[in-house]
Parts: C-alpha cells; structure tokens; sequence
C-alpha cells in the first residue's frame, strides 16, 4: 500500500466517521424531525459535492447555504406561536452550521488526496509506458513509440536550433531470408542484429525496431558525415549476422534538411535506404536521390 493510498483510507475514514457524528449529531440537537432531516440531508449534500465539485469551491457555497436557511428555519421555529420554550433552537442551528462547514473541510481534503492519488498513478504509468517501450529481447524502442519519441526530438532541435539524423537500416530479400531459413532463426537473427547496432550507438541514440530485421537509429546532435560513418558502422557488424549472401543497406534522413517532421524523417530515410538497395550502395542519403 502506497503512501498516497494510505492517506485516501485514513481520509475516506475520517470523512465516514464525521458523516456519521454530523448526522447524529444534527438528529439529537433538532427539535423538529422534519428539520433534523434536512439538516442530515444537507450534510450528504455537501459531502458529495466536496468530493465531486462541479464547479470550484461549490461545496463551501452550498455549505454556506445550508447554514443560513437552516439556521433561518431554526430561527422562525423558535418564534413560532406553537414553539418549545425550552426546546434547543439556535444551539440546534449553531451545530448545524458548524457541522455543514467541517462536512465541506473534510470533503475538500478527501478530494484533493484523491487527486494526489490520480498524479501518481499518471506518473507510474509513465514509468511503464517507458519501460514497455523497448523489447525486452532485443533491447530496441517498438515501432508504436517512435512517432512520440521522434516527436519528442524534433521538438527539442527546434527549441534549441539543433540538428539530428535517422538512420535506418535493413537487409536485402528479407522475405527470402526468412523462407529459406525460417521464423525462428530469423527472430534470432533480428534479435543478434539488434544487440549488433546497440554496441555501434551511444547511450544518447535511441534504436527502434520498424518491421523485420529493419532498424531505425535516432542520433541526436548528429550531422549528415557523422551520420555516414555511424551508418558505414551499422552494415559493418550487421553483416556476418546475416552470413553469407547477407547484404545490408543503410538510408540517411537529417532534421531540418530533408524533413522537419518525426514521421517525415522515418520516411525519408525509408526512401534513401530503398534507394541504397535498388543501387547496391551500402549507405544513402538524400543528396544521392536528388
């Protein structure tokens, strides 16, 4: 049980146990039953709309509200011409008010728990989103996540007028590498290949896994020469994971010179690469396509 969890049953507790002493107290004090029930409703009343609030600082104003009408009804009973001169009027319309404020406190506090509970659940479940985001077998970002991380880095060079590159990598006749050898030791393969690029990047630069054996590098601070020698890297200790007959090719896409978008990069740099293997180059770029 977490802290934030805790304090949610303690406050949850202690909002149910005051419900409770406000009500029975209003019951014992009123003179009347019709009025006792009204004051007891009230109390549901603003307890719900503590916790709920559909508009700001609602609650305090029905509180306030309940207080006056029924210190108003308590007020008229007493001088009434069939009033109890001895029956507890304004000591009954005293704790109602003050029973009305304190139900409003204690719902307040209940509901700004319950709102420090929501943030940490957000913040858990960013947590995880981060961590489900690379593939525990092969220790790449999934392809769902590239568009928010790519995103992220397009964001960042324009804020701070920086450059980066993709690079994307991926063999040739895939599709004929798996017939020929099957699913599982092109999984194997995928997987070998992945642990491969991981070595060649730096902890700053960010793997992902497109489809197949076709990786995407993301390296920040990275420009086009750069780029070229990391991707000349990529093929070289991808190759003898593919074996014989195996070739690898790489596509080149820089932000902001060939695109400006984080799905416009992944693009780009799928275009140079199929360019790279339509040539039989091992490394494109857009300045080879124009």
């Amino acid at each position: 049980m977490t802290e934030y969890t805790r304090e949610i049953w303690v406050r949850t507790c202690m909002m149910m146990v005051w419900l409770a002493l406000a009500v029975g107290a209003i019951t014992m004090v009123s003179p009347d039953r019709d009025t006792a029930f009204a004051g007891a409703l009230g109390i549901a009343i603003i307890a719900g709309t503590g916790v709920l609030r559909p508009i700001r600082a609602s609650h305090f104003i029905i509180a306030g509200s309940f207080a006056l009408i029924f210190g108003a009804v308590q007020a008229l009973r007493r001088v009434g011409a069939d009033a109890d001169p001895n029956a507890p009027y304004m000591q009954a319309a005293a704790i109602g008010a003050f029973a009305f404020a304190i139900t409003a406190i204690v719902a307040d506090t209940l509901r700004n728990s319950f709102i420090r509970y929501d943030a940490e659940l957000e913040s858990r479940q960013k947590i995880i989103e981060e961590l489900e985001a690379v593939d525990s077998i092969t220790g790449a970002t999934k392809r769902q996540h590239a568009d928010r991380l790519l995103n992220t880095e397009v964001e960042r060079a324009r804020r701070y007028s920086r450059r980066f590159t993709v690079v994307m990598i991926g063999p040739d006749k895939w599709d004929e590498f798996v017939a020929v050898n099957g699913n599982d030791q092109a999984e194997r393969t995928i997987t070998a290949l992945s642990h491969e690029y991981l070595t060649c990047l730096r902890s700053v630069d960010t793997l992902i896994h497109i489809e197949g054996a076709t990786f995407a590098a993301v390296l920040p601070e990275t420009l086009m020469t750069g780029a070229q020698t990391v991707a000349g890297k990529l093929v070289d200790v991808g190759g003898p994971v593919l074996g014989r007959g195996g070739e690898l090719r790489a596509g080149i896409a820089a932000f902001p010179d060939d695109e400006v978008t984080g799905q416009g990069l992944i693009r780009e740099a799928a275009e140079a690469l199929h360019f790279a293997e339509a040539a039989s180059i091992r490394v494109a770029s857009r300045s080879l396509l124009s």
